[in-house]
C-alpha cells in the first residue's frame, strides 16, 4: 500500500455539493468498504464519527477514531480513511467564509481555538477531540434533525438548517472548553482505554491494570468501554490486531511469524486460527488475493 505521501487523492470542487445560497450541507456516509482514497476539497468539513472505528489519514499521521471523536478538515486538506469497522460519520460541508460573523463570536471561547486553530501537543490531528456522553448525544440529536430538515425541504427548512448547524458548532466549542479547563477528556476510562489499546496493541493486556490505570473497577471499565464502542476491551483488541494483520498481508512480503510478533499473538498457528474466524480465509489465502506490489 502506499504511504499517505505518495499516495494520489482526488479534489472535489464546491459544485460538488452546494445549490443555491446554501452555505452547509449533511451528508450521512456508512462505509462498508475498509479504505476511503485520499482526498480533499474547496471548502471546510466537520465530521463527526456516529458509530464504528478506523483510522482518519493525513500526508503526516495515521489517527484512530471513534464514536463521539470530531474532525475538523480544513479546504485542501488531504485526508481519508483506512481499517474501517463498520464506520458511520456525519459530514458537514460548509463554506467557512459564509458564517465570518457567526464564528467570530465563538472566540470567546477556548474551544473555538481546539477546533478551528490549536494544535495539540499529542499525536492526534490537529482540530480532533471527543465529545463527552452527554454532549455526543445532544450532536447526535441535532444531526437527525438536520438530516430531517434537508431531506423534507418544508417551508423555512434553510434557516432552521443553518440555525441547528450553529447550535452543533456552539455545543462543540462548549465542550472542547470545558475539557481544556478540567482535563476531563483524560479521566475518561473508555476513551483512556481507546487511546492505550491503539497505542500498544501489540503488547500483553491485562485489564485489572487498566482499569487500575484509568481509576475504576474492570466491570466499570467493561461497561462505558460497551457504551462507547458496542464491544469489550478484550474483542475490540482482537479485532484492532487482526486488521493490523490484514494490512500488513496485503502491503507487506513479512513472513506470517513476524506479523503474529508485530500484532500481539502469541503464535502464528494461533493468529491463523483468529484470521479465518474473522475473514474466513487463511492469512495465505488473503495475500494472494488482496496483496499489492506497492509499499
Amino acid at each position: 500500500m502506499k504511504s499517505p505521501e505518495k499516495s494520489p487523492h482526488y479534489f472535489i470542487p464546491v459544485s460538488r455539493h452546494f445549490r443555491g445560497n446554501m452555505p452547509v450541507t449533511l451528508r450521512l456516509r456508512n462505509y462498508q468498504e475498509l479504505s476511503d482514497q485520499l482526498h480533499s476539497h474547496e471548502f471546510s468539513e466537520l465530521v463527526l464519527v456516529l458509530s464504528g472505528s478506523g483510522l482518519h489519514v493525513t500526508p503526516e499521521r495515521e489517527t484512530p477514531i471513534h464514536p463521539g471523536d470530531v474532525l475538523l478538515i480544513q479546504p485542501r486538506r488531504q485526508h481519508g480513511y483506512q481499517e474501517l469497522r463498520q464506520l458511520h460519520i456525519a459530514n458537514f460541508l460548509f463554506m467557512q467564509q459564509r458564517f465570518t460573523r457567526e464564528l467570530e463570536q465563538l472566540q470567546s471561547m477556548s474551544g473555538y481555538y481546539v477546533l478551528f486553530e490549536k494544535r495539540p501537543a499529542d499525536r492526534r490531528e490537529p482540530g480532533s477531540r471527543t465529545l463527552g456522553d452527554k454532549e455526543f448525544g445532544r450532536a447526535r440529536e441535532l444531526t437527525m434533525r438536520m438530516q430531517q430538515e434537508q431531506r423534507r425541504k418544508i417551508p423555512g427548512w434553510e434557516l432552521q438548517f443553518r440555525l441547528l448547524f450553529l447550535e452543533l458548532l456552539l455545543l462543540i466549542c462548549r465542550s472542547f472548553s470545558q475539557e481544556e479547563n478540567t482535563g476531563e477528556e483524560a479521566s475518561l476510562p473508555a476513551e483512556r482505554t481507546l487511546r492505550y489499546l491503539d497505542e500498544h496493541y501489540a503488547e500483553p493486556v491485562d485489564l485489572h491494570l487498566l482499569a487500575r490505570h484509568c481509576g475504576c473497577s474492570v466491570p466499570t471499565l467493561t461497561r462505558q468501554f460497551r457504551q462507547r464502542t458496542g464491544e469489550s476491551p478484550i474483542g475490540y483488541l482482537n479485532r484492532l490486531r487482526l486488521d493490523k494483520v490484514a494490512r500488513l498481508l496485503s502491503s507487506t512480503t513479512l513472513p506470517v511469524g513476524e506479523i503474529a510478533e508485530q500484532t500481539g499473538f502469541a503464535s502464528s498457528s494461533y493468529l491463523a486460527r483468529c484470521f479465518r474466524t474473522r475473514y474466513q480465509l487463511s492469512p495465505h489465502a488473503w495475500r494472494k488475493k488482496y496483496h499489492t506490489q506497492e509499499s
